[in-house]
């Protein structure tokens, strides 16, 4: 009877183990990837403006997760960094800014917090610039044929530095985005030829369209707030007036981000009946100018509107 139990149990036993292993396996396939190594995951990239945030997430894809320092709608140039932004810092692999003086705040965050050890990338580092009152113009974005040729081979080495395995997924993640910019570009420039060549003039709040007015044909006539933070002068002003209600100006523009009031008195004064005050260039805003791409569309529709 013994030896009669003894055999039953070996083959149930024997039995079982084909199964055990079937199970196991289906297991294994049903459970997916396993988790990723420390060494591939994403690269943690933190950017001073949202308007940069969204050019290296379209290159960076699934593998960066980018952050921007200052939130949307608000500019750089007088930009007063929280105590809460050096935590942003904090662990980041790489460290975007454009440089030539636009986000110069960075300096003092770097120091304070352990993102100083990050990499650091300035996209402004090579580009050609416009001088304008002996100051190198930062703003090259807004030319969305400077993106396509100094940004994103910029953003695309860095990442693959840091990142080598993902050096051909950065690589067609910029091809394809430098392809929509080309896109864009032309449909931005088709859109410029329904304004008559004579009122392609520009009067915008601050100096952040020499780059986009070269490229796209419009003539600068002038700058209400010549220095970020400082108001013009009355004389400055009134000259200004002058300048404008002579070059027969057909619209005063100004961004969302700043006090619209001085641009609505300048264009009062100088007999110019519209004024477009929400431009936005140095900040991404709500849709749709929640993107490069869709800012740089709003804003030509507005201004194509103001000037036809």
């Amino acid at each position: 009877m013994d030896a009669w139990r003894l055999v039953m149990r070996l083959d149930i036993s024997a039995r079982l183990v084909p199964l055990l292993g079937l199970v196991l396996v289906l297991t294994a396939c049903t459970a997916g990837p396993s988790s990723a190594p420390s060494g591939s995951s994403v690269l943690k990239v933190v950017t001073t403006t949202t308007v940069f945030a969204d050019i290296v997430s379209n290159v960076g894809g699934a593998r960066t997760g980018v952050t921007s320092i200052i939130p949307a709608g608000v500019g750089p140039e007088d930009y007063e960094p929280k105590p809460s932004d050096s935590r942003l810092l904090d662990g980041a692999d790489l460290v975007v800014r454009n440089g030539v003086r636009l986000d110069d705040f960075l300096d003092k965050l770097l120091a304070s917090a352990s993102g100083g050890t990050a990499a650091q990338l300035r996209l402004g580092d090579g580009v050609p610039t416009i001088t304008v009152d002996g100051e190198p113009n930062p703003h090259f974005w807004l030319d969305p044929s400077l993106v396509v040729r100094y940004y994103l081979p910029a953003i695309t080495a860095k990442l693959s530095e840091l990142d080598p395995a993902g050096a051909a997924t950065y690589a067609a993640n910029a091809k394809a985005y430098g392809e929509s910019l080309a896109g864009l570009d032309a449909e931005l420039m088709a859109e410029v030829q329904a304004i008559p060549a004579a009122n392609r003039k520009l009067v915008t709040f601050h100096d952040a369209f020499p780059y986009f007015a070269r490229h796209f044909g419009f003539e600068l006539v002038g700058v209400i707030l010549a220095n970020p933070g400082q108001e013009p002068s009355a004389g400055e002003l009134a000259a200004l007036v002058e300048t404008v209600r002579g070059a027969g100006v057909k619209a005063v523009f100004s961004e969302a981000q700043f006090n619209p009031s001085l641009a609505r008195t300048l264009a009062q004064e100088a007999g110019v009946t519209r004024v477009v005050t929400t431009l936005y260039n140095d900040a991404l805003g709500p849709p749709p100018a929640d993107t490069y791409v869709g800012m740089m569309r709003y804003n030509m529709q507005q201004i194509v509107e103001a000037l036809r």
